[in-house]
């Protein structure tokens, strides 16, 4: 795959949409070869960008909370939106990439025309240590949290697992849960993605609800309050707002169980 092979985006992008019928038909997912995109508006304003295989549609897939690396296959899962292209490609949003063990061509091309899109902190960042925590205020209800992970892998995302491992932290500390209940899922069921079989080792889901249940502890959540379960067959959650449904199924789900007279039989999901 040549990455500058020309491709009309807006064309394609036209029709893909003028024959999805189902309410699922915006999610893309393919295998591919990431390419970077040097352009140069300000730091961080460079574009990943990734063809599918079998439409040979090029996207933009710079929006993920990880980046694919130069020389690797990557699996890419992402939402059509019709925003500007300011990359050379249909930009994905929200979209996820997650490096598999394949190699490919090193794919580095210049600007060209394309300015590339200014580089904006998300909405929610890690405050500095010493700035002061709010603990969430009463009633107290047991409620959920969930994490995402990379496909093939138990690694924590930097930023966006830690505000939640933060969140679930102050809310524990705050409602003084019975029990914190971490259960790690692994996506075993085989899917057909871009001609690869592709599912997850069983054994990923202990190795997830172990990674976040050492992250609790290391904020301050008592591990005897902790109970490891597991799920090798999960079920997707749409609620997440992670491309496609199987991104979600990859997941640690935590349970911060709370019986109190104010909240005594209810639940709150988040």
């Amino acid at each position: 795959m040549s990455p500058m092979r020309c491709v009309s985006v807006a064309a394609l992008f036209v029709a893909s949409l003028a024959a999805a019928d189902a309410p699922d038909s915006r999610v893309v997912t393919f295998v591919g070869c990431p390419i970077y995109r040097d352009t140069d508006l300000g730091r961080k304003s460079g574009c990943w960008l990734a063809e599918d295989p079998a439409t040979g549609i090029r996207y933009d897939v710079t929006d993920g909370p990880t980046k694919p690396q130069v020389g690797r296959m990557s699996l890419f899962e992402g939402v059509l939106t019709s925003d500007p292209d300011t990359c050379g490609g249909v930009v994905l949003r929200p979209v996820r990439s997650a490096v598999l063990e394949e190699t490919c061509p090193t794919a580095i091309i210049p600007a060209e025309q394309f300015p590339g899109r200014r580089f904006v902190l998300p909405a929610e960042t890690l405050k500095p240590t010493w700035e002061p925590r709010e603990l969430p205020k009463p009633p107290y209800a047991t409620r959920e949290f969930h994490i995402v992970f990379d496909y093939g892998n138990d690694f924590l995302i930097y930023q966006y697992a830690e505000l939640i491992i933060e969140k679930i932290a102050l809310y524990a500390k705050a409602s003084q849960p019975q029990a914190v209940v971490i259960t790690g899922f692994a996506a075993t069921d085989p899917i057909e993605v871009s001609g690869r079989k592709l599912a997850e080792p069983a054994a990923l889901a202990k190795a997830r609800a172990d990674m976040v249940a050492l992250a609790l502890s290391r904020v301050g959540i008592d591990r005897r309050r902790m109970r490891i379960e597991t799920n090798t067959h999960p079920q997707p959650l749409a609620e997440l707002g992670t491309p496609g449904l199987e991104a979600s199924k990859r997941r640690v789900t935590i349970r911060v169980e709370v019986t109190s007279p104010e909240g005594r039989g209810r639940a709150k999901r988040g």
